[in-house]
């Protein structure tokens, strides 16, 4: 499974999560999005919602769930850290995820070799299939110039509210691969990798539970773990908005923080956060 997640940019864990925990996340995610406000909808129309988990310390328990932690020692991660959280939840009858890749430190030559900074990993809190919407990857490419490469940024106003649904990035592509899974089981990937997901043509919700784990903080450019304590602490995030009672897990109830303690980044040092790039520029380091 780690030659695949370093080849391919990805691989699914069958069963990670049993019946109760599910239900345990979809009570606790059902009362967030019913919750949500019909802007937050709107400005999110691709992802269907963008909710950071740091809101809620509930989810100490799924960040550090024992089949999440047995994942770690199956890819052999040496140091994993969590920094950020998000309920991704489509709507019936709505739009794909555009296409696009997660990583942000493209400024750094360590992008452009094996080793890998960021992975998430996905749950999902039902069975998906390319009708509600399951995950589409391109697989190699987190390694390997793409012509996705070239658009703008994904992570902007314009694409996360369907302004254009003719952009190329809500479609299919030759070399997409779908993924679907069942409830339960976990999805991991590259941070670099290309992925988005199919429209949602269902008559029910989809929601999936994405984590970012960092599988070696210790051994990133120390620039890099700097970045990495800026996201954990919601400054200069692109996809947080945040608000005056935005919550990171440092603020959360001691059980909870104790619970998470072994995977909270832990960078102490001087050296500036790592210059945000979203953007990969392989002509030049691949």
């Amino acid at each position: 499974m780690k030659d695949q997640l370093i080849d391919q940019g990805y691989c699914v864990l069958k069963n990670v999560l049993n019946q109760t925990s599910l239900e345990q996340i979809r009570k606790l995610c059902g009362v967030i999005l019913k919750g949500l406000p019909k802007q937050h909808r709107d400005r999110n129309r691709s992802q269907g919602s963008l909710v950071l988990i740091a809101d809620y310390p509930e989810f100490a328990s799924l960040i550090a769930h024992p089949g999440i932690v047995e994942a770690f020692n199956t890819f052999e991660f040496m140091d994993p850290r969590f920094s950020s959280g998000y309920i991704i939840s489509k709507p019936s009858l709505s739009p794909a995820l555009f296409w696009h890749q997660d990583w942000w430190g493209w400024d750094d030559p360590v992008s452009y070799t094996e080793f890998i900074a960021q992975t998430f990993f996905m749950i999902y809190l039902t069975d998906t299939e390319t009708k509600n919407g399951c995950l589409r990857v391109i697989p190699g490419s987190h390694r390997t110039s793409h012509p996705i490469h070239d658009a703008p940024a994904a992570h902007n106003e314009a694409l996360a509210k369907v302004v254009d649904p003719t952009n190329f990035l809500y479609h299919s592509q030759p070399e997409e691969i779908p993924v679907p899974v069942k409830a339960g089981d976990l999805v991991v990937g590259d941070a670099r990798l290309l992925h988005g997901t199919y429209p949602n043509n269902s008559e029910q919700e989809r929601t999936v539970i994405t984590l970012w784990y960092h599988p070696d903080f210790g051994g990133l450019p120390e620039g890099m773990q700097a970045r990495i304590m800026e996201i954990f602490h919601r400054r200069g995030v692109d996809t947080d908005l945040g608000s005056e009672d935005s919550r990171s897990p440092d603020d959360w109830p001691d059980s909870q923080r104790d619970m998470i303690a072994p995977y909270l980044p832990n960078y102490r040092g001087v050296t500036s956060p790592h210059e945000w790039n979203r953007i990969p520029s392989w002509n030049s380091n691949g």
